[in-house]
């Protein structure tokens, strides 16, 4: 009997906010059940006085469900720290050991591999208001209800769309976490998970004859620890996918393969050398923009373009195509339309240049647009 009790009481200590949350939503319904839609004998602002009343009491229990859940996530945070602060002698072997483990990883990593190999990753939340006429007022709202230094909550960025509606990056999930939490159980606000794409890993110049089956089959074969680090074959398989193929110099022998793989699969794959038939290559992270040649946008390719007319990659005029190009000054035409032309903004490369700042900064948007874990 003791120990039914027990369970009993655990059971309601873990599920809390789900009992608190359901009583609320049921003692509403049944106040407002009691409240008659007509009624000769009570009044039309009596009745609205009831159900007002109501929505407030609705309102002010959910603000406390959402502190009650703030002070549990805080007070497993504290549980871990006291933990971490525990164990702090091991800290220096364990980041000793940490670094001697990347060291082994990969010597060999080309620069541009260091590069991409770790992403700057974020965490977002897209955040708009529970009634669509305050959808202007979002950031203002935001910014006087929630206060994100008394949360313990870092912003990384904060950016309004066209919409009306504002997207919040943190850096740790947790910290998103929270923020929805605390945003959710206000009044006037509510928010959505930006849920982010898989990463992309390409194979470089590979046997033409491995078709799309045989080149998985051949990478389980022959590279059983990856395959057995992202839990066995069939996982292997559901978490490794062939996208598309692109053509090479030699494109009677080779052909480049862009792979679709989740976030922990390509953490394996760009650990070690990736063995296949008569070759062993690394994998690369892939971003790709598709920029068209014709007009300098991206997005398509020149046999896609709408533009009726040929844009210089040069000199961002009309009429002819970049090799024909007899200007002597470069202005870029993709940095133009993104600035509107503006003084001050520099201009002066091609649009083709892999050091375009615009197109710098549309590769660093797909580039939080993908989960690359933590």
């Amino acid at each position: 009997m003791e120990d039914s009790l027990n369970n009993s009481n655990l059971e309601l200590e873990n599920n809390a906010e789900d009992l608190l949350n359901d009583r609320i939503n049921n003692l509403s319904k049944t106040i407002l059940k009691c409240i008659p839609e007509k009624s000769d004998s009570i009044k039309v602002e009596a009745r609205k006085a009831c159900r007002e009343a109501t929505e407030k009491l609705r309102n002010h229990a959910l603000e406390m469900l959402g502190m009650i859940r703030f002070l549990k996530i805080a007070y497993e945070k504290a549980v871990k720290e006291a933990v971490e602060i525990k164990n702090k002698s091991n800290i220096k072997e364990k980041v000793i050991e940490k670094v001697e483990e990347q060291l082994t990883i990969r010597k060999d990593m080309t620069y541009v591999n260091i590069v991409t190999r770790k992403p700057e990753q974020t965490f977002a939340i897209k955040i708009s208001t529970k009634i669509n006429k305050d959808l202007g007022q979002v950031e203002q709202l935001l910014k006087t209800n929630v206060q994100p230094s008394k949360l313990n909550v870092p912003i990384a960025k904060v950016k309004k769309i066209k919409t009306g509606e504002v997207i919040v990056e943190c850096i740790n999930k947790k910290d998103i976490e929270r923020l929805t939490t605390v945003i959710n159980t206000s009044q006037k606000l509510q928010s959505k998970e930006i849920i982010k794409g898989n990463p992309r890993l390409i194979l470089n110049n590979i046997d033409k004859n491995l078709d799309k089956t045989t080149l998985i089959e051949i990478i389980c074969k022959n590279n059983r620890e990856l395959v057995e680090s992202c839990g066995g074959i069939d996982n292997f398989k559901k978490k490794v996918k062939e996208k598309f193929r692109l053509g090479c110099r030699d494109k009677d022998k080779s052909v480049s393969v862009v792979l679709e793989v989740t976030s922990e699969a390509r953490k394996e794959f760009l650990k070690r050398r990736i063995i296949l038939e008569w070759e062993s290559i690394y994998a690369k992270d892939y971003i790709s923009l598709g920029q068209c040649y014709k007009c300098y946008r991206f997005g398509h390719k020149s046999d896609k373009c709408k533009e009726a007319i040929q844009i210089c990659g040069k000199c961002g005029n009309k009429g002819h195509d970049f090799q024909n190009c007899k200007s002597n000054d470069s202005n870029c035409i993709v940095c133009v339309r993104a600035t509107g032309n503006k003084k001050g903004c520099k201009t002066d490369h091609a649009a083709r240049d892999h050091k375009c700042p615009t197109m710098m900064e549309i590769k660093e948007r797909i580039i939080k647009s993908i989960d690359y874990g933590q």
